[in-house]
């Protein structure tokens, strides 16, 4: 009987702290999708250094209560680091935060000649710069007019006037523009929020699916363009 009850009261200890675990990731899971978020989308998308460094140190202070009993102590620590990247991003508004933080562009080719001595500081190889060259449709450098590193990490490249690409506007043609295409239907649910910003609503949304025979569940992705009001529908293939 003893032994009956020690058993259950191990299967409750362990349950419980499985529980424990299961809450401690579940929170800190949140709280780090949520730091991020905060930290606004160049986070991600274009990576600054202090960017970089507060993506490492989130991922390391939020794994940390995983192997061991700091929990609080963690949360805390996050709260902060997000309200300091917080105030970086707002000093780099300023002219001083914004060359303290991020730095300045650097040129890597002026009027299609590189500049060894700032590729050798940018500590970027001739290979690399050949290469980005290459992926932005510039193989020879001759047809390049600058090249520049900026402060994100990127290099932009700006061709010589007579490789820049052809537009619409040098060919003097007049384009009907239709807008942008605001998303009305997305894996068969209705876009309300979108429909109400072109003016539109669900009713007559689903008049329009009706008069073509077409129900919304059939619907993988539908938008209509912004000025035009022109409305495409991409059917399931089911459907």
């Amino acid at each position: 009987m003893g032994l009956f009850v020690m058993v259950k009261a191990n299967d409750k200890t362990i349950y419980g702290a499985n529980y424990m675990i299961f809450i401690k990731v579940l929170v800190l899971y949140l709280m780090t999708i949520a730091a991020m978020r905060l930290m606004g989308k160049s986070t991600i998308v274009q990576m600054t250094p202090y960017d970089l460094v507060a993506i490492i140190i989130v991922g390391t202070i939020a794994s940390e209560p995983l192997i061991s009993t700091k929990f609080w102590p963690t949360l805390t620590a996050l709260v902060i680091l997000v309200g300091l990247h917080v105030l970086f991003s707002y000093l780099t508004l300023s002219q001083w935060g914004n060359k303290f933080f991020l730095g300045e562009p650097t040129l890597l080719i002026k009027n299609g000649e590189i500049l060894e001595d700032n590729l050798e500081k940018s500590k970027i190889s001739l290979i690399q710069l050949t290469s980005i060259l290459r992926a932005n449709g510039y193989p020879k450098i001759s047809d390049v007019d600058y090249a520049m590193l900026e402060p994100i990490g990127e290099v932009s490249v700006i061709p010589k006037v007579e490789n820049t690409p052809v537009t619409v506007q040098h060919l003097n043609l007049k384009i009907d523009d239709e807008g942008l295409p605001i998303s009305v239907i997305v894996d068969g649910k209705v876009q309300k929020r979108n429909l109400h910003l072109l003016g539109k609503n669900q009713d007559w949304l689903l008049d329009r699916l009706s008069s073509e025979g077409i129900h919304p569940k059939e619907v993988i992705f539908a938008y209509m363009t912004e000025k035009k009001k022109n409305l495409i529908i991409s059917k399931r293939e089911k459907a």
